[in-house]
């Protein structure tokens, strides 16, 4: 199994984002809430992109399996005898990446238009951009947040089932990126790290907009 220096980043960073950003938004630290989820939304962005251009092992193209794959893989994980040796995510890990992306996606578009005219007012609602958007994307930002939690703690449990059931050391892949006979070269990696950057830096750029609470 290999996984790309740009997608344990995107990990990584994105698991700090959503940890942050849930925090903050509970503790109602306002300007933290947002860096978070502008963040994490520059890294959805970032992760769309690489799905089509990145790393083989990255792309969206293995994240679908057809639905004897799916069955068979589940039966093999009861069973105890999945292939651990499948280069990137497994079925079931696939479809999870494509839940909490759209998730989280819903989760960021709503923010850049969240706004209650007192406390706080979202990038894109300050500068205008449809206004009358800012109260219904308020109350759906307010509405799937509680998924948050429950995604995360799925997550969690399904590396601890990796590790004891299936005697898989996937947190430590996620760290060193695996082995495999073909690795990402140089150029990919680069090229990875850029559009990681750009995308990043340019939704927090957005914050730009607001002003200092």
């Amino acid at each position: 199994m290999i996984w790309d220096l740009p997608t344990r980043l995107f990990h990584w960073s994105f698991a700090a984002c959503i940890i942050g950003a849930f925090i903050s938004g509970e503790r109602g630290a306002l300007e933290a809430h947002e860096y978070f989820g502008l963040a994490a939304t520059g890294l959805i962005v970032f992760r769309l992109i690489w799905g089509f251009i990145g790393y083989e092992t990255a792309r969206f193209a293995h994240f679908l399996p057809a639905p004897a794959t799916l069955i068979a893989y589940i039966k093999a994980v009861f069973a105890r005898r999945p292939n651990l040796m499948i280069d990137g995510h497994n079925p079931l890990g696939g479809l999870a990446v494509i839940v909490m992306l759209s998730v989280m996606g819903v989760m960021g578009v709503t923010g850049l238009w969240t706004g209650d005219d007192v406390l706080y007012d979202a990038p894109l609602t300050v500068a205008g951009v449809a206004p009358q958007l800012a109260q219904p994307m308020a109350v759906w930002h307010e509405k799937l947040h509680f998924l948050v939690p429950l995604l995360v703690l799925i997550h969690l449990l399904a590396i601890i089932a990796h590790r004891l059931w299936l005697k898989e050391k996937l947190l430590s892949r996620m760290i060193s990126g695996g082995t495999a006979e073909h690795r990402p070269t140089r150029n990919e990696t680069i090229k990875g790290l850029v559009l990681l950057g750009l995308c990043v830096g340019g939704s927090l750029s957005l914050s730009l907009l607001t002003p200092t609470y």
